[in-house]
């Protein structure tokens, strides 16, 4: 539409002289539509579109010779060489030349020198000039999308080699747990159980087995090493897989808090103890990340309050609001006289802080906030405390 308003502008402003000649209006416009209708083309059918204007454009020319359908004709060859296909690309090149040189050479031979070269130079303007524009624009185009899929095919090959190394990565450690920490475990549930079953053997006809401090010690020994190597192989398994680390295979449950409780419970017996659980009837619907997360900070807490804190009561307390999760667990650090109280265990677990740490990276990594310390509420007691979101914050 914008060509055909522009040729009707040039034959209202210019007259039937630029359109050309003194023809009637019909016979200017009818060519200016048809290569109109061919521009429409363009795209869609570049060999058909060019057929009709070369046909259009020769019988315009040595008719009557207008401006307005040379015009439109030299679009219709820069969109021809920029949208056909390589063949129709490369007869546009070879035909726009010929048919140049063929021109000039014509009009040379048959007529005035000067004006003949004047011609061809004009021709090769209109015929040459859009066409290898055109090329030019399509190369740069071609080997931009020959850089982008390159670039493309690097990116994959770069994460492949990620996922390749990562893998490797996990399965050597994999090896080293397997090798290092589940051996060593297993020899310690291995020996535990025998020398367990050497004393209750020994003690069995005393009728006193069940309170006897060492064998619940060493009962607490193999159910500890024998369920600490159960989560070892499972984590072993979990690094040779291709599994994701979102991945939902074997994760701790919030349901399995009070399970876990209770497994603390004959090692808090031990040391005086005494376990208190504030848990709700039903916990909320979390991402595995979460649930991860909160399972292994109350976890390490256990840990630590078994380790370190002081006879007396442990309240681990987990309460889920509208928008995050609480975990709490809070245990004495003196005794009521205000002396802290020495067991000669504490010499044999001291640990180097690394518990405390990581339940801080945990809670930092899903976007929760960690503190522990001396509870400023109730004093001599200290406070684990971590605020985790029930949605995991990208």
């Amino acid at each position: 539409m914008g060509f055909f308003a522009g040729c009707l502008i040039l034959y209202v402003v210019g007259g039937s002289q630029v359109m050309g000649g003194d023809i009637p209006a019909w016979q200017a416009v009818l060519p200016v539509a048809v290569l109109c209708t061919a521009t429409a083309l363009r795209s869609v059918a570049p060999p058909v579109a060019v057929a009709v204007g070369t046909l259009t454009v020769t019988v315009e020319t040595t008719s009557s010779g207008g401006l307005g359908p040379v015009l439109i004709y030299t679009d219709l060859l820069y969109a021809a060489a920029l949208y056909g296909a390589p063949w129709l690309c490369r007869l546009l090149q070879v035909g726009t030349v010929t048919a140049t040189l063929a021109t000039t050479v014509v009009l040379v031979l048959t007529g005035d020198r000067s004006e003949g070269v004047t011609t061809g130079v004009i021709v090769a303007l209109l015929l040459i000039s859009p066409v290898w524009t055109g090329v030019l624009i399509r190369n740069h185009k071609e080997r931009a999308d020959s850089e982008r899929q390159r670039a493309a095919q690097i990116n994959r090959l770069a994460e492949l080699d990620r996922k390749t190394v990562l893998q490797t990565e996990r399965t050597r450690m994999a090896r080293e747990l397997h090798d290092l920490v589940a051996n060593h475990l297993s020899a310690i549930a291995i020996h535990s159980s025998a020398v367990l079953s050497l004393t209750e053997s020994k003690v069995s006809g005393e009728g006193a087995a069940e309170d006897d401090p060492v064998l619940r010690a060493l009962a607490v020994i193999r159910e500890n090493s024998v369920q600490g190597l159960a989560e070892m192989r499972r984590m072993v398994v979990l690094l040779r897989s291709d599994r994701g680390v979102d991945d939902d295979w074997d994760r701790p449950q919030l349901n399995a808090l009070g399970a876990l409780v209770e497994q603390a419970r004959p090692a808090a017996d031990a040391a005086a103890l005494t376990l208190h659980t504030e848990f709700p009837e039903r916990f909320p619907e979390v991402s595995s990340v979460i649930e991860v997360t909160a399972y292994r900070i109350v976890q390490e807490a256990l840990t630590n309050v078994l380790k370190h804190a002081s006879s007396g009561r442990v309240r681990i307390r987990c309460e889920a609001g509208a928008e995050q999760l609480t975990i709490s667990v809070d245990s004495p650090l003196t005794l009521p006289d205000g002396r802290v109280r020495q067991r000669p265990v504490e010499q044999l677990t001291t640990g180097a802080g690394a518990g405390l740490t990581g339940m801080s990276e945990r809670a930092a990594l899903v976007g929760g906030i960690f503190d522990a310390g001396p509870d400023r509420t109730a004093p001599g007691r200290w406070r684990v405390r971590a605020v985790l979101p029930l949605t995991q914050n990208s």
